[in-house]
């Protein structure tokens, strides 16, 4: 399965699970520490990250076509130097799927198992994750394409739902404090999270076309910015202001829907939906990982390090993530500037001297 030709569909479908996993249960929150009447705007800038990923997923296609990231690395910089770039990449991977894994735990703990230890929920997910990345990339693809169509009936009811309690003046008035606060609310969800869209690079010779891997992502990021948009106008008008100090805003909107005397604790579609795209985006981040150290130590398949990486991402979200402050301050804090560091700089400047290598060559 490690040659399986992943279609352009297929792509799509899984850079918004990934991206939607753990966004629609961070995302609203950290936006609303900054503003809450006008969260909406900052759900329509989501869009801005989202075209950054495609032209710097466009530049470096258009000087190492073919080549996923970590082995255009290696192309770009050499042997040695090209390694150590490679490692950034991998320690980033390695610390995000720490930091997915830990939000995970945290969720259900709090949500559905409040008396399991948190360590047996991540040893349980992981376990399955790294089944997953075992089998191949195929195996995502699917995943995503099985809970597509399960959440194109859940999710438009639960928004239809959630919308009688919802009331048009909480989102009122527009801009009373500027822009300022909207702009400080879109460097995570623009500078984290839409930058993840950036993980396609590790799956390039998994494409069928890699050269429309651009166009795919703006696709995505045009679906994931109507869909954040409305749950942030959703979640505003029925939540209000409670948003700014509510772990999962979206939750509470959720398990405000009633119907009749017998409709009611919908929240557990959500929570399943919220832990379906988790695993998807585990699975895609663990699986990157997998294929960064398949290039950078040539091992001869990415199978070898599926499980025992799994137990080394399980043990790290405990190690690194004592308690979910610490996860909070580095997903809005830490992770902006090195996502941007790392996503942005070093593939432009891999593409930068790949380029200069030709030219010097003619």
């Amino acid at each position: 399965m490690s040659n399986a030709q992943i279609s352009r569909f297929q792509l799509v479908i899984v850079l918004i699970w990934s991206i939607l996993g753990t966004g629609i249960v961070t995302v609203p929150f950290v936006i609303a520490q900054f503003t809450v009447r006008d969260s909406w705007i900052t759900g329509l800038l989501f869009a801005a990250g989202g075209l950054i990923s495609a032209g710097v997923a466009a530049m470096f296609l258009r000087a190492l076509p073919d080549r996923n990231l970590t082995s255009g690395l290696i192309d770009a910089f050499g042997p040695w130097l090209g390694r150590m770039f490679c490692l950034w990449f991998l320690v980033w991977l390695y610390l995000i799927n720490c930091t997915v894994l830990r939000e995970a735990e945290s969720f259900v703990s709090i949500t559905i198992l409040p008396e399991t230890p948190e360590y047996i929920i991540g040893l349980l997910a992981m376990t399955g994750i790294s089944y997953m990345v075992y089998m191949g990339a195929e195996v995502l693809v699917r995943d995503g394409e099985f809970i597509t169509p399960l959440a194109l009936i859940v999710a438009p009811l639960l928004f239809a739902l959630s919308m009688q309690h919802m009331d048009v003046h909480q989102l009122m008035p527009v801009l009373a404090y500027g822009w300022q606060p909207v702009l400080r609310g879109a460097i995570t969800p623009d500078l984290t999270y839409a930058l993840e869209f950036l993980i396609s690079l590790q799956f390039v010779r998994a494409l069928r076309d890699s050269q429309t891997l651009p166009k795919d992502i703006i696709t995505a990021t045009a679906i994931l910015t109507v869909l954040l948009t409305c749950v942030l106008v959703i979640t505003t008008g029925v939540v209000g202001q409670s948003t700014s100090y509510l772990s999962y805003p979206v939750l509470e909107t959720v398990r405000s829907i009633r119907v009749g005397r017998f409709l009611e604790r919908l929240d557990t579609l959500y929570v399943m939906g919220v832990m379906s795209t988790v695993c998807i985006k585990l699975a895609v981040f663990h699986y990157a990982w997998c294929e960064g150290m398949k290039d950078v130590f040539k091992l001869s398949s990415h199978r070898i390090v599926a499980y025992s990486g799994g137990l080394f991402v399980w043990a790290g979200s405990f190690t690194f993530f004592r308690s979910t402050q610490e996860m909070e301050h580095f997903i809005a804090g830490v992770a902006p500037a090195y996502f941007v560091l790392t996503l942005i700089c070093i593939p432009l400047l891999a593409a930068t001297v790949m380029n200069f290598r030709r030219r010097a060559k003619r």
